[in-house]
């Protein structure tokens, strides 16, 4: 929408719905101050005479506005319907009815059809204050989605599945027979040097170490020339402690590489301020897709609602990187620096909290250099949004 009077561009957006024949809707009108986000939202009268569409306020049900709108100012909205390359557009003259204080304002309006309704900014709106199920459209995309969820325990054979691991089980007595032929070797072992096998756990995950630090000759030389001589028995002790010290090496060698092992998988995601943290129960939405070019990019949010108290959880390529930001009118940014960053960088949005008016709601406007993407998401404790940025190729 363009303000002749302004000379401003603002968003604004139509939901048109049908019954019994008959048309009407509401309209959505924002814009950022500031770092401020601003919204409207009426309720409007449509009426269609051949190609021309025309809508007309009737009560404005919601609004953020910095000071009081004035009451008995309405917009007229007469828009030509076309068809081009396969998307509807409405567009043409917006004005203002003339009261005591205000005269005419005059604009252009500009509006295209979208196939997805949830990437709408009216749509929440409608959502957090009860009217979302008047629009016609919203009511036959829940009335397929009941119809699918009816139709899935049909085509569910849970039972036949979880009976075919059950037969698997069965055959597992081949596991026993591993064991057997590991535990044979120490057997064969104490026969030939019974005071040296008191350690056998260190064995079993460095066999290769272990054996070689004990062998057959200074047991043998040990026992032959005790009778002979006194001093000769320091020598095995020196080499007990040597191989002592060397188990000691080993065992501290297979302490090191667990604990490595144990800590690689939960460093993927980090836990931050005790954020995220059931993200692994969450299906995660790709919601769009965006190709960027700059080696930096600034991430803005915004509640897309009414202000509920809404907390999300930002997360980069399963990092945290902005925890529990509460979601206002007022702009939360956060700058990525994407030069050492793989091509592909997925954005997760995780909803902490979702306020006093389900679901989650946010607007996340993302600045590449002079580009900038509005992409509006939605989530709740079970789902979570998710964006993929893709490197352009230079």
């Amino acid at each position: 929408m363009y303000n002749d009077t302004t000379q401003l561009n603002y968003k604004y957006e139509i939901a048109i719905s049908e019954k019994k024949g008959k048309l009407y809707g509401f309209s959505h009108t924002y814009f950022i101050l500031d770092n401020k986000q601003y919204h409207g939202v009426k309720k409007i009268k449509i009426t269609r005479e051949g190609d021309k569409v025309i809508t007309q306020d009737l009560e404005l049900i919601a609004n953020n506005y910095p000071v009081k709108p004035p009451k008995g100012v309405y917009v007229l909205n007469v828009l030509n319907f076309e068809l081009k390359n396969s998307v509807m557009v409405l567009s043409g003259l917006f004005t203002t009815n003339r009261t005591r204080q205000y005269s005419p304002v005059t604009g252009y309006i500009h509006v295209e059809r979208k196939s997805n309704f949830r990437q709408s900014a009216l749509v929440p709106h409608l959502e957090e204050l009860g009217l979302v199920n008047d629009l016609s459209f919203v009511a036959e995309e829940k009335k397929k989605e009941a119809e699918i969820a009816k139709a899935e325990p049909v085509a569910k054979p849970l039972p036949e599945v979880k009976a075919k691991p059950a037969e698997i089980k069965e055959t597992k007595p081949a596991e026993p027979v591993k064991t057997e032929t590991v535990n044979k070797e120490p057997e064969i072992k104490k026969e030939e040097v019974k005071a040296v096998v008191k350690t056998p756990q260190v064995n079993k995950p460095a066999e290769t170490k272990s054996t070689p630090v004990v062998t057959e000759k200074p047991v043998t030389q040990t026992t032959a020339k005790a009778k002979e001589t006194a001093v000769v028995k320091t020598a095995p002790v020196a080499e007990q402690k040597a191989a002592t010290v060397k188990k000691d090496t080993v065992a501290k060698t297979i302490q090191a590489v667990t604990a490595k092992v144990v800590t690689a998988e939960p460093a993927k995601i980090k836990p931050v301020a005790n954020a995220a943290v059931d993200i692994k129960n969450r299906t995660i939405e790709t919601i769009q897709s965006v190709n960027y070019a700059s080696d930096s990019l600034v991430l803005t949010l915004y509640d897309n609602g009414e202000v509920d108290g809404d907390t999300v959880s930002v997360l980069l390529n399963g990092e945290v990187i902005m925890p529990r930001v509460g979601l206002t009118t007022n702009a939360v940014q956060k700058t990525i620096y994407t030069k050492d960053l793989p091509e592909t960088i997925q954005i997760v949005m995780y909803a902490e909290t979702l306020g006093s008016l389900p679901p989650n709601t946010g607007l996340l406007i993302v600045y590449d250099g002079k580009e900038r993407y509005e992409i509006r998401f939605s989530g709740d404790l079970k789902k979570n949004a998710a964006i993929e940025f893709r490197k352009k190729e230079r």
